[in-house]
């Protein structure tokens, strides 16, 4: 994951990320969970096409980066500019 997603994870109060084991933690537990922050966590790694799974304590597992762009194919011309 690149810096400067790891920066931008890093300013939630009730979120960790945890590099070792490539999860964001719910410091709070899933009944006090602030959805908030989660949301606003989900939309940075979705922005970032980075797959991920929620865990029973709400916390996010990282899985990797998507190879492609969602809705965008790169198409690459042979002829000359």
């Amino acid at each position: 994951m690149s810096e400067i997603v790891i920066s931008k994870l890093s300013h939630f109060r009730n979120y960790k990320y945890e590099p070792l084991s490539n999860r964001i933690v719910n410091l709070r537990g899933a009944t006090n969970a602030d959805l908030d922050e989660f949301l606003a966590i989900a939309h940075i790694l979705d922005s970032n096409y980075i797959k991920y799974k929620f865990s029973t304590n709400i916390d996010i597992r990282i899985i990797g980066k998507n190879n492609g762009k969602i809705g965008l194919d790169v198409i690459t011309s042979s002829y000359p500019l």
